[in-house]
């Protein structure tokens, strides 16, 4: 205990280098909290933009719209493809559709989407817009899968003259012979659906379309096999490049890829990029902490070198220097990172944005900056960042003092006196 006691009271034998040495420890702790809030906005942010980023792909026949009637544009996947999707790693769902066309006066041609009662139901043209507000009436069931119901969009619905009100009692009748300059008729016959429900998207377009459960609309258009979209969900923004280049593979010639690489790359590598930055600043400061502590004790050790010889000569042990040396390193770091805490609690909010933006932001690519401009750093230092700062402070003291009490307890008191 008297030589912890001695070690701490050696740091006010010279206030003027405690203060220097503690500010310069302090330096390297602000930038190692600097880091910390730089790495825990980064993430915050990429949560935000995960659960944002889109991760569905699509699939549609090559070179076509997909749709089972448009002149043209009626090739479809075959339906081995949708078995060959299937089986591919990292999918959440994969959800197929079938899309027809028909002919209205105005505003020319509505669209039909068969699809699975639980799927999403997507706006063609605004495929990522999903599951519009139900207004009237209810949404499918499980139980509609192959019956003769359907949801009209509320365009489609006033263009038909069915009300809010007529949902769950109005039908509409499917005529597949009808056509277009667009559109081919088809030899089937016309089939009676009972309006359930009634949506509104906010898309003028997007309110014309009619779904209906896709087995449903295989018996309406005599389209037993084959598929007109593919829209596939991939578990993680990380594994979308990846589920794509499997796709391409897998699938073959016969479909085109949607894919949304850029904002799937940037979640995956932008963030990835920074986090990697940020450690190795972390430990550059932690590096930092260890070189002005190892020069602070090696200067100490050598201007007590006849103290050191004169304890040992009156019977101090090589373990009590080492801990008076430890000591006095331990709060020596101690005293820089509470320095260096109080610091950042003061302007911490302020520097550490502008210090991401000079030295973090050069490293990402231009498109990507914008995005980090307002990056929402905290000056906040949690129990865990008060943990780092206890853990850090110790290791720098140990690791940067080891030459230092070394060089002590290896001197007797005789070559004490003569280094002296």
């Amino acid at each position: 205990m008297g030589m912890i006691i001695l070690g701490l009271r050696n740091l006010l034998r010279n206030k003027l280098r405690l203060v220097l040495v503690a500010i310069l420890i302090s330096v390297p702790f602000f930038l190692l909290l600097a880091m910390q809030s730089i790495g825990d906005a980064v993430q915050r942010q990429t949560a935000v933009l995960t659960e944002n980023v889109n991760t569905i792909l699509q699939l549609r026949a090559r070179g076509a719209m997909g749709h089972v009637n448009m002149v043209g544009q009626d090739r479809i996947l075959p339906q081995v493809a949708l078995e060959k999707v299937h089986g591919i790693e990292h999918m959440a769902h994969v959800e197929p559709y079938l899309l027809a066309m028909a002919p209205i006066t105005p505003p020319n041609f509505v669209m039909h989407v068969g699809l699975a009662p639980t799927a999403v139901k997507r706006l063609e043209s605004h495929g990522e817009a999903g599951n519009p507000r139900i207004i009237a009436g209810r949404d499918f069931t499980p139980e509609d899968a192959g019956q003769d119901v359907a949801i009209i969009g509320q365009g489609y619905a006033e263009w038909a003259g069915i009300k809010p009100e007529d949902a769950g009692k109005a039908t509409l009748t499917i005529n597949p012979t009808r056509t277009h300059p667009a559109i081919f008729g088809m030899d089937r016959p016309t089939r009676e659906l009972r309006i359930v429900g009634m949506y509104a998207s906010g898309y003028v377009f997007g309110d014309l379309q009619l779904f209906l459960p896709i087995d449903t609309f295989r018996s309406i258009y005599g389209t037993h096999e084959g598929i007109s979209w593919v829209f596939v969900k991939v578990d993680s923004v990380e594994n979308v490049p990846l589920v794509a280049q499997r796709l391409r593979k897998t699938v073959g010639d016969v479909a085109d890829i949607l894919v949304p690489e850029s904002a799937a790359v940037f979640t995956a590598t932008t963030s990835r990029t920074v986090t990697q930055l940020t450690g190795a600043a972390s430990l550059l400061a932690i590096a930092l902490m260890v070189i002005v502590v190892f020069f602070v004790l090696l200067m100490v050790v050598r201007e007590r070198a006849r103290e050191i010889g004169t304890l040992k000569a009156i019977g101090a042990s090589n373990s009590g220097v080492t801990v008076q040396f430890l000591t006095e390193a331990v709060a020596l770091s101690l005293l820089g990172g509470a320095l260096g805490l109080l610091l950042f609690r003061a302007v911490g909010a302020m520097v550490t944005g502008r210090l991401f933006a000079l030295g973090i932001g050069p490293v990402l690519p231009s498109h990507y900056k914008p995005l980090f401009e307002s990056l929402a750093v905290s000056n906040q230092v949690s129990a865990s960042v008060l943990l780092l700062i206890l853990v850090v402070a110790v290791l720098a003291a140990v690791i940067g003092s080891a030459d230092g009490v070394w060089q002590a307890v290896k001197l007797s008191p005789l070559e004490a006196m003569k280094h002296e």
